[in-house]
């Protein structure tokens, strides 16, 4: 009987240690094999620059795996529309400024911001101090360059507000480049405090020859670039949400942090070759300005920010009626979790 007790004993023992062994082996596998991650895309507004750098450190820094994706991102342009796309389910996330998200929504898109990145307004309008444009009401009869698809609600708001009819003024799509505007071809051009008007300044253009139109300045300073989905993948997968937003804003946390490593992932995931670490740290010094705001967490949407915005685009027509702000956006996601 006590031989049986003993061989018992030892049996469990056995049993525990190679359960243990087990655990300890699954605990050293970390992240999720490929075979298991799940693929995702993220559709951008423009090309691969600063502007996104949160997300291709989170991508380098292996923190997508870690959630269980694998995904991939895709630069985008002036004739692309994330929000088209996203809700076509050609991809599965996506970036736009908000009004713009907006007006996509009331238009029947579905579609909904998971987090505010960018906090503040970095649109602005930049004329040449010689031509005698300082503000709105010159637009008339002038070649005025906007970003056509995803940029133009906050232009139309201001048309609208200062009370000028859109066919007055000859509004050319605007592409990449800002040669249009240096040679004369376009008489005010739209730039990002964070890029374009740099690329002006890099260009030997002296910031006291340039008059800045800033929205900010007629009270339609919106806040920037939301991450965005689909409707249908909000209600379907909301884990896969979640493990995007908390990976993104990881991202966004370490390049606010180290704006010079964040720099050179962009430079890294540049397969145009055009960018330089000059013009990227410079972006990034902006770009941090924007999404980092006192008393404001990272990726938070201010609830009367999105009302007061609402309230602005329907007074000005750039929406038939008011949308609810929780048609808009959801902080589901964002308060599932907390950052370190």
């Amino acid at each position: 009987m006590w031989e049986k007790t003993i061989r018992m004993l030892l049996m469990g023992s056995m049993f525990a240690v190679l359960l243990s062994a087990c655990s300890s082996e699954q605990g050293r596998q970390g992240p999720p094999s490929a075979k298991m991650l799940k693929p995702i895309s993220l559709q951008l507004q423009w090309v691969t620059q600063a502007q996104f750098a949160g997300y291709y450190v989170a991508l380098d820094k292996g923190w997508y795996k870690e959630e269980g994706l694998d995904l991939t991102i895709k630069p985008g342009g002036p004739d692309l529309v994330p929000v088209d796309l996203v809700a076509a389910g050609a991809s599965d996330f996506g970036t736009t400024l908000l009004a713009d998200l907006a007006v996509a929504i009331q238009k029947g898109k579905p579609v909904i911001s998971i987090g505010q990145i960018q906090q503040a307004n970095g649109l602005l309008l930049v004329a040449k101090k010689n031509s005698g444009i300082s503000g709105p009401k010159d637009f008339i009869g002038k070649k005025v360059g906007v970003w056509l698809g995803s940029w133009e609600a906050q232009f139309n708001a201001l048309l609208a507000k200062e009370g000028i009819a859109e066919e007055k003024v000859n509004i050319v799509p605007q592409g990449w480049s800002m040669e249009p505007f240096l040679r004369g071809d376009l008489d005010v051009a739209s730039a990002m405090i964070y890029n374009k008007y740099h690329v002006l300044l890099e260009r030997g253009v002296k910031p006291e020859d340039l008059n800045i139109i800033d929205y900010a300045d007629f009270g339609l300073g919106f806040p920037g670039d939301v991450l965005f989905s689909s409707l249908k993948q909000r209600k379907k997968d909301p884990d896969l949400c979640v493990g995007m937003l908390r990976a993104s804003l990881k991202g966004w946390q370490y390049a606010t942090k180290h704006p010079e490593e964040a720099a050179e992932f962009v430079l890294k995931y540049d397969k145009t070759g055009v960018q330089t670490l000059e013009h990227q740290l410079a972006m990034m010094k902006e770009i941090t300005k924007l999404v980092k705001v006192p008393e404001r967490q990272l990726g938070e949407t201010n609830e009367v920010t999105v009302e007061q915005m609402v309230d602005l685009l329907v007074r000005y027509k750039i929406l038939d009626t008011p949308v609810q702000p929780s048609d808009i956006y959801t902080e589901v996601f964002l308060n599932s979790f907390s950052l370190k």
